[in-house]
């Protein structure tokens, strides 16, 4: 059982490191940008609200509380399913698959964030870095299906 998953891993990681090679070699178009369009005041559909959000989304401070409030919850969550014996069972039962919706969660968009960021960055569109995130997301979901197949997980 190990030979077969020492070769596995083996084969995988040659496999990875042809398509590092082959991603890398390929020769990206660059793109520059000419001209920004700035937004005018007055013709967005979601008014005011639209710009508060925005300056929401920039503020590090926001932010911030945010990654704050999401690392506290996740530590009580998982306070929780150690549990204690003043907790009652239910909740303590349900703190894990809590905790796996969530760290999937946040791996998931981590992914399709980032390769849609990197896209973009590289000059792609809108629509042409969303079809990279959903691609990568896809090629995630086939490596754990092919991986559950071999019995890996």
């Amino acid at each position: 059982m190990a030979q077969t998953g020492l070769f596995l891993g083996f084969v995988l990681g040659v496999v990875l490191l042809a398509l590092t090679v082959f991603l890398t070699g390929r020769g990206w178009r660059h793109y520059t940008v000419t001209s920004v369009p700035t937004p005018t005041g007055g013709g967005s559909a979601g008014g005011a609200s639209d710009s508060a959000a925005r300056r929401w989304a920039d503020d590090p401070t926001v932010l911030s509380l945010v990654f704050l409030l999401a690392a506290l919850g996740f530590g009580a969550v998982a306070v929780l399913f150690v549990g204690g014996s003043t907790i009652p069972e239910g909740v303590t039962s349900a703190a894990g698959p809590v905790l796996v919706a969530g760290t999937l969660t946040v791996v998931v968009a981590y992914l399709f964030y980032g390769t849609y960021h990197a896209a973009r960055g590289r000059g792609l569109e809108r629509s042409q870095a969303a079809l990279l995130g959903s691609w990568v997301l896809g090629l995630l979901f086939v490596v754990g299906v092919a991986l559950r197949l071999v019995g890996l997980l």
